[in-house]
């Protein structure tokens, strides 16, 4: 029984050692997700923004090639 308590012990301490690192990268994921929520917000009200200003710029693109031409 010796060799199955040395078996079931190094079992034991493989299986520690992957939850552990199951829980850090569950933990680096929901930071992860934080991170990604953040720049969608931010990327999402720049897109706003830029879509705003293209319309501008395009008016005074079209308004200086009128006066080109």
């Amino acid at each position: 029984m010796g060799r199955h308590e040395d078996f079931e012990s190094e079992i034991n301490r493989t299986l520690n050692a992957v939850e552990a690192k199951i829980s850090y990268l569950h933990e680096g994921m929901r930071g992860l997700q934080d991170s990604f929520k953040e720049f969608h917000e931010d990327i999402t009200e720049y897109m706003a923004f830029s879509a705003e200003k293209y319309a501008d710029h395009e008016k005074r693109l079209s308004a200086l090639e009128k006066k080109v031409k």
